[in-house]
C-alpha cells in the first residue's frame, strides 16, 4: 500500500480523491457519481460514458484498500471502478452542457407546441365554416 500515490483534487468545489496508476490520475467512479454528478440521473451519466467511450479500470485489493483509507469510497465497498482525470473532465462537461441544452429544448418545444395548438383549436370550431374574410355568412345566397 506504500507504493500507491494518492491525493485530492478539487473539481467544481467538490474534493475528489485519486490514485496514481501507471502515471495517470484515476478517480473512483462511485465518488464521481455521488459527489460531482449527484443531481444528474445515473442513466444519463452511463449514456454519456458510452458515448465518450470512457475507459474503466477495475481496482485490485491494494487499490481498494487505499481508496478506503483516503475516504474516496465507502468502507464496506467490495469492489471499485476508476476512471482517468481526462474522462472525468469530459464526462462532467458533457453532462452539464447536455443538461442545459435539454432545458432550452424543452422551452422551445413548449413554445412551438402552444403555437401549433392554436390552428387546431380554430379548425375544431363548429362555426368556423361560416366565417369568410372576417364576415359572417348569414345565408346561402349573396343577398
Amino acid at each position: 500500500m506504500g507504493d500507491l500515490k494518492s491525493g485530492f483534487e478539487e473539481v467544481d468545489g467538490v474534493r475528489l480523491g485519486y490514485l496514481i496508476i501507471k502515471g495517470k490520475q484515476m478517480f473512483a467512479l462511485s465518488q464521481v457519481f455521488t459527489d460531482l454528478l449527484k443531481n444528474i440521473p445515473r442513466t444519463t451519466v452511463h449514456k454519456r460514458m458510452d458515448h465518450l467511450k470512457v475507459k474503466k479500470h477495475h481496482c485490485d485489493l491494494e487499490e481498494l484498500r487505499k481508496l478506503k483509507a483516503i475516504n474516496s469510497i465507502a468502507f464496506h465497498a467490495a469492489k471499485c471502478t476508476l476512471i482517468s482525470r481526462e474522462d472525468v473532465e469530459a464526462l462532467y462537461t458533457s453532462c452539464k452542457t447536455e443538461r442545459v441544452l435539454r432545458t432550452k429544448r424543452r422551452k422551445i418545444s413548449r413554445a412551438l407546441s402552444t403555437a401549433d395548438l392554436r390552428p387546431e383549436l380554430a379548425a375544431t370550431d363548429p362555426f368556423s365554416g361560416f366565417w369568410k374574410e372576417n364576415k359572417l355568412w348569414l345565408g346561402l345566397n349573396d343577398s
